[in-house]
């Protein structure tokens, strides 16, 4: 096998393992919200004191962290996709365009800072909640 060969096998192979990763920020983050939001909804209306107060409103605080990781994740794709297009435009024509192979790096840095605050985000959510709870 060549090492051109091995080397677009890896890069497929890191472009996939992101994108099933962004996924998994999404469905973590959405699906915590959709269980929270439920869990929210179900206890309006009905008297509530003490701990369950106390863990209701810590739900709260967490749906929002839940929420803005969330968008996040989606954020996250539209650095990639702006990292793309940078870099498939500089190999196109560096000439036209130097400084776009500059842009990708930054807009790539973008999508890691976003991703890991995405993540960082759920955890937080969960230990918010895990306060609540002991």
């Amino acid at each position: 096998m060549s090492m051109d060969k091995r080397a677009d096998d890896l890069e497929r192979a890191s472009i996939d393992a992101s994108t099933q990763g962004l996924k998994a920020l999404l469905l973590l983050n959405g699906g915590a919200c959709i269980a929270l939001l439920a869990f929210i909804s179900s206890t309006i209306g009905t008297r509530v004191i003490g701990r369950e107060a106390a863990f209701i409103s810590s739900a709260r605080q967490a749906l929002v962290y839940f929420a803005i990781g969330a968008g996040l994740s989606v954020v996250t794709c539209i650095f990639a996709y702006l990292a793309n297009q940078a870099y498939s435009s500089h190999l196109r024509n560096a000439a036209e365009y130097p400084r776009h192979w500059t842009y990708g790096h930054l807009w790539t840095r973008a999508g890691l800072v976003t991703t890991v605050g995405s993540l960082a985000l759920f955890f937080f959510g969960v230990y918010t909640i895990w306060l609540t709870a002991y």
